[in-house]
């Protein structure tokens, strides 16, 4: 039996965490996991509709890049950009699959390692700052999409992804300070990503919202 080293509780089952205050529980060397007393039921997910969301999204990005390169006629945002990022959203998906007990937990680790990767890899090249202007607000781009494509193709409660939700689409607020402090060369990218990340919050927020006060209030043990 596991037992929680915060309200020194002895739990039942298969429970990572403590259901009274979320504490990580402990097992005893002694001691094996006992089974669950309710069965595991899996997560439902469809890989031909997943595969058909992903494809139909990665074209719609490309269509609506070049309708907007010939409405404004850029020239620093080019096409390889809007690919990188559809092949980051491709990568999302398959760590989705892999991973589906905690989707959105994961794609918000593999949002800030890839963010810090692209950072360490400008600054030993000499720092260019085409992380800040490009690779990182195409990540938060890129993971929000990753992000509602999962919550819309696999069985999800809200209290499973709603706060993971909402801490990418604050990440993806972070490029707001690259354009204050005039860290970019072009404005496009986290400009996309701030209004992204907005509508993405405030959507969420009003969809879900006594699920995120119920994870907040368990997570600050109110």
């Amino acid at each position: 039996m596991k037992r929680c080293p915060e309200c020194h509780a002895d739990v039942k089952g298969d429970w990572e965490r403590c259901p009274l205050c979320q504490t990580d529980l402990k097992v005893p060397e002694s001691e094996k996991p006992e089974e669950s007393d309710f069965p595991e039921v899996p997560l439902k997910f469809n890989r031909k509709k997943i595969k058909q969301v992903l494809s139909f999204s990665s074209v719609l990005l490309i269509f609506l890049y070049f309708v907007a390169h010939f409405i404004w006629r850029f020239q620093f945002f080019n096409l390889e950009y809007v690919l990188f990022g559809i092949l980051i959203m491709w990568l999302m998906m398959l760590v989705i699959i892999r991973k589906r007990r905690n989707i959105v937990k994961g794609i918000v680790y593999i949002l800030f390692l890839f963010s810090l990767l692209s950072l360490y890899f400008d600054y030993v090249n000499g720092w260019l700052g085409w992380s800040l202007t490009f690779v990182i607000p195409i990540l938060c781009i890129s993971a929000l999409l990753a992000m509602f494509i999962s919550i819309q193709v696999v069985n999800l409660r809200a209290e499973d992804y709603v706060l993971y939700l909402q801490l990418a689409a604050i990440a993806g607020l972070i490029p707001a300070v690259f354009l204050l402090m005039d860290w970019v060369v072009f404005a496009l990218p986290s400009l996309l990503s701030i209004v992204f990340s907005l509508v993405m919050s405030v959507a969420v927020f009003f969809k879900h919202r006594q699920a995120v006060i119920n994870e907040l209030e368990k997570r600050m043990h109110v």
